[in-house]
């Protein structure tokens, strides 16, 4: 017991999701319970038991519980925050926590939190249309941190970022903004093999609910994806490198995780196959008519020179890949409407 209280603790939110889950499994498989204490947020009694067997001390709570989460980032030298890119209350807990461990031991905690691409698709048109019909449509380089901190304050996830950004002008923390864009393939490990990503999933609910399958505009829009276990990775290799102080923080601090671009009307023409086949709808090839809007009618695309300067590559395939497990994403949502 006396050797834990020694090791440095690692404190997640979001553990029991889909990427929180998958990084947790790939923690674990390296071995990182030898060298630090992790706790996890658990918001379900029932996973405390199962968080507990893994060798996880589980925190039962909610991103509503402020002080907990302050305390919880006072007592931990990392924290992941990866629950909820939209929550600013808990981002300012967990902020206001590492910043006081700060002013207790005078060494910097380090915060990797979570934001989306999504930030990103306010500087395009939303429309689905293509790249050459879209003047404001750009390929964000993650090593131009002054475009990404010059993003308007109305843009998606953006009033979470800039708590983020504000502490890392402070200098108290060292400070790691992931910005995933479009998330795909099946979580590794207990608790994110059954979770869904967002954007693709979304889709195919949409589809369900419309009886055809859709996207916005011509539909050849793009966006960047990864695999969720590639995107796991370099949340790894992040948190190693910002303890020996070799990957870029604060302002500069900025990784866009990326694997190859794709059109929304792939998405959606692959799920039309997959629902036609199943004989739940009746076109097996999808249509334009879905609500313009960032999530699916924007061009964002985004290249990760940072991570990769630290040696991270994507490994678990691109845009193929990504089509492929689109059956993965509609089996799941099936199962959820079924058994919701």
């Amino acid at each position: 017991m006396s050797n834990d209280k020694q090791k440095p603790e690692i404190f997640i939110t979001g553990a029991t999701g889909y990427i929180g889950g998958t990084f947790l499994h790939l923690m674990l498989q390296r071995d990182y319970l030898s060298k630090f204490i992790i706790s996890a947020l658990v918001c379900r009694k029932e996973d405390t038991k199962t968080m507990e067997d893994l060798g996880i001390v589980p925190v039962i709570g909610t991103l509503d519980d402020f002080e907990l989460l302050k305390r919880k980032s006072t007592e931990a030298t990392i924290v992941f925050n990866m629950a909820n890119c939209d929550h600013q209350q808990s981002a300012i807990a967990i902020l206001q926590g590492l910043t006081h461990r700060f002013k207790q031991t005078n060494e910097r905690p380090i915060l990797i939190h979570t934001s989306g691409a999504g930030v990103l698709s306010e500087n395009s048109n939303g429309m689905g249309s293509p790249l050459s019909e879209d003047p404001t449509a750009m390929l964000w380089d993650d090593s131009d941190f002054k475009s990404h901190v010059d993003i308007p304050d109305y843009a998606p996830h953006r009033h979470v970022d800039a708590e983020v950004f504000a502490d890392a002008k402070e200098g108290a923390v060292k400070t790691y903004l992931m910005v995933p864009p479009t998330v795909f393939g099946k979580g590794l490990g207990i608790f994110a093999e059954k979770w869904m990503s967002i954007q693709i999933p979304r889709l195919v609910y949409q589809t369900l609910v419309s009886r055809k399958a859709m996207f916005v505009g011509s539909g050849e829009n793009q966006w960047t994806n990864v695999h969720v276990e590639d995107l796991a990775e370099i949340y790894l290799l992040v948190l190693d490198k910002a303890l020996e102080d070799l990957a870029p923080e604060g302002l500069k601090g900025i990784y866009y995780p990326d694997s190859e671009f794709f059109a929304w009307s792939s998405v959606a023409n692959r799920i039309a196959e997959i629902l036609y086949l199943k004989k739940i709808i009746s076109n097996p090839v999808a249509s334009s008519g879905l609500q313009p809007g960032w999530f699916w009618g924007s061009n964002v695309r985004v290249k990760s020179t940072n991570g990769k300067k630290l040696g991270w590559r994507s490994k678990m395939g691109g845009t193929d890949a990504m089509l492929k497990s689109v059956d993965w994403d509609v089996e799941l949502m099936l199962d959820f409407l079924l058994n919701r």
